[in-house]
């Protein structure tokens, strides 16, 4: 396999076919990729609103439990505040007024100051919603927000406000404004009809480096996958190649010596046909000359009918002499083919023809069975003609007097192609017979040339058919003829 080296890769698989392998891959690997980015992100985004709404009911838990048990005010509200948003990651906690006033914040500084993008979480009279989130930018860093109503006296395992003794009390709205302290350290004048909104502020700091180990992390991935998926196809394509290439070549290499076989055939049969040309044109002057002599002594020895008898045979002999040159010359020299529209009806009977007077000689009857349901096949009329008659021959040849030659022509369905069979009753043949009759020169008359079998065989290829033979000692013989329905010349059919 030196052929299949590296350089040669190319031959294998073109480039279209990677530019095609690429353009299907490179789809594919842009859509797992952003799917599992987008997978991640919002992967993240739970991870952080969950982390936030965990925050801000930790964050109610201890406000209503410090308000319900110890009546805390804003100021140890105010430093539950400032403890929670310790953790990591807060970057700040605050409560929010409806009309924006901060309330609370774990930086006291901004208690007082005015949010103008409060977010809406709804009027107080609706049933609360759950946390949502956004982002914001907070002394430019960029911050995770997670935000809701501010309720402290709403327990999420009663679905209802909490009504404890002494809540109306410390629960009164007072006109100084919705957090103020009373003195004794209770927070005065919140409400729970306050619409207060609580946020807590998230640092995306190592969220956005988790993402961006995360997104190489895929990437990575989905470029492995890219180059695997490819490597796979190439390969599969590089083998396919292969293995196309390789059955190429062994085809190649069979056509191969099919064409230097047919070469030395054609070389051999060109030097019989000189041999042929040269032979007829030297042995057909003589022979000419004698059948003649031989003719013109069967008419001056009429009375002698002995010497009438030895000038018969002497005729017949040259004759016979004569058509083994003819078949000589007939095997040697190229078979051309010119097919037509042919009668098949007419194309039998006039093959039965040119045997009518062999056939009347030792009495056989001939019978013709077409059930073809067509009238007419594209064929070579002479060739046809040609082969048919050699057939008869030869089953007149193996058939006692009185036998019967059976032509049979029918459809071979369903690919329309035509079959003729030859059938005799004659001596038949054993298997050992039958794998050399169609070879050169394989006779088992006297007489015979070895030559007939062999033209028919060959004229049948010509004519792009099949021909095959059964027979069983002492029962007969058939020939069958198959031609195939010439499909670019389905416009000849009719």
């Amino acid at each position: 396999m030196k052929n299949f080296l590296p350089g040669s890769f190319s031959t294998l698989v073109s480039p279209l076919m990677l530019a095609g392998v690429l353009l299907v891959m490179t789809p594919i690997f842009a859509v797992m990729t952003l799917d599992r980015m987008e997978k991640l992100k919002s992967h993240i985004t739970d991870q952080q609103l969950a982390k936030g709404i965990s925050l801000i009911r930790t964050f109610e838990a201890g406000t209503r439990t410090g308000m319900m048990t110890m009546q805390w005010g804003i100021r140890r509200i105010q430093d539950l505040l400032r403890e929670t948003s310790l953790q990591p990651d807060v970057v700040y906690i605050m409560i929010v007024a409806e009309n924006g006033t901060i309330l609370a914040h774990s930086d006291p500084a901004q208690v007082g100051e005015v949010l103008t993008d409060l977010p809406d979480t709804g009027s107080r009279n609706e049933a609360p919603r759950p946390a949502s989130h956004r982002a914001r930018m907070a002394d430019g860093e960029k911050v995770f927000q997670v935000y809701k109503r501010f309720a402290p006296m709403e327990s999420r395992f009663q679905g209802g406000h909490m009504h404890m003794r002494g809540m109306r009390m410390m629960m009164n709205r007072s006109e100084t404004g919705p957090w103020t302290d009373s003195g004794n350290g209770v927070a005065g004048s919140f409400s729970k009809e306050e619409n207060a909104v609580i946020l807590v502020g998230l640092s995306m700091e190592q969220a956005d480096q988790a993402q961006a180990r995360l997104l190489r992390h895929a990437v990575s991935q989905g470029v492995i996958f890219f180059v695997m998926g490819c490597a796979g196809i190439f390969s599969l394509m590089v083998f396919q190649a292969f293995r196309t290439t390789k059955a190429r070549l062994v085809s190649v290499k069979a056509l191969s010596e099919k064409l230097k076989k047919e070469v030395e055939t054609t070389r051999h049969l060109a030097a019989i046909g000189k041999l042929a040309a040269g032979v007829a044109h030297e042995i057909r002057n003589p022979l000419s000359s004698i059948k003649g002599f031989a003719t013109y002594f069967e008419k001056r020895y009429k009375d002698n009918p002995d010497d009438q008898e030895t000038a018969r045979i002497m005729v017949q002999e040259v004759e016979r002499i004569n058509r083994s040159i003819t078949q000589l010359l007939e095997f040697a020299k190229p078979m051309a083919v010119e097919k037509k529209q042919v009668d098949i009806r007419e194309m039998i009977a006039h093959s039965l023809k040119l045997v009518a007077q062999d056939l009347e000689k030792k009495s056989i009857t001939a019978q013709v069975d077409i059930r073809s349901a067509r009238s007419r096949f594209y064929t070579d009329p002479d060739r046809m003609n040609q082969i048919l008659l050699n057939l008869y021959m030869n089953s007149l040849a193996a058939m006692d007097p009185g036998g019967t030659l059976q032509v049979t022509v029918l459809d071979i369905l369903p690919d329309q192609d035509l079959e003729i069979r030859v059938t005799d009753d004659g001596c038949g043949m054993d298997d050992t017979l039958l794998a050399d009759i169609f070879d050169p020169y394989f006779t088992t008359r006297p007489d015979g040339t070895g030559l007939g079998l062999s033209i028919v065989h060959r004229l049948v290829e010509k004519l792009e058919g099949e021909i095959r033979v059964h027979s069983t000692r002492g029962e007969g013989t058939t020939f069958f003829i198959r031609l195939f329905y010439p499909q670019k010349d389905s416009a000849h059919e009719t």
